[in-house]
């Protein structure tokens, strides 16, 4: 008798399980060491299982990577709502930035800092990705033509200001 298929409940719980795994091997490990046999075997599945789930070693990365992006936008989202003037909401989002950096720092490394292998270029091509550096851009050509920064290039002023 074949095996009922899985709720689209149940096939979001389990991701987030695989998830919640990943992020405990490449935390403890490196994004080096995590492979699909290696978190099936944390996971008590089989590698077959995960493919399930996730067809491809890219795609657990991508959606591991995918919430934390969609979480710093959030974050950039509601200061960009609510900021008195560009130059908190500059210093808000930067902020936030950093702790991002700081408290998720496995997933900031694998988007903002280190090579992983071209696994996360597709997020890289999603514009929602891109969403909070554009907004910071956002508010930082406010702040410039606000007076409140000086700058003669408001993208490169940007870029120094992601950078630091």
């Amino acid at each position: 008798m074949p095996r009922p298929a899985l709720t689209e409940e149940e096939i979001r719980s389990f991701r987030r399980t695989i998830l919640s795994a990943a992020a405990k091997i490449v935390g403890r490990e490196g994004l080096g060491q995590l492979s699909m046999r290696g978190l099936a075997d944390a996971l008590g599945v089989t590698a077959g299982a995960l493919y399930r789930y996730y067809p491809s070693k890219q795609d657990l990365i991508i959606d591991f990577c995918r919430d934390a992006i969609t979480e710093l936008r959030n974050c950039f989202d509601e200061i960009h709502r609510t900021a008195e003037d560009p130059l908190s909401a500059i210093r808000s989002m930067m902020k936030a930035y950093a702790r991002f950096g700081l408290e998720d720092s496995d997933r900031f490394r694998m988007l903002f800092l280190e090579n992983d292998q071209g696994l996360t270029a597709p997020l890289m091509e999603d514009e929602a990705t891109l969403l909070p550096y554009r907004q910071l851009a956002e508010q930082v050509a406010m702040a410039a033509t606000a007076g409140l920064i000086v700058t003669a290039d408001s993208e490169r002023s940007t870029q120094i200001i992601w950078a630091g």
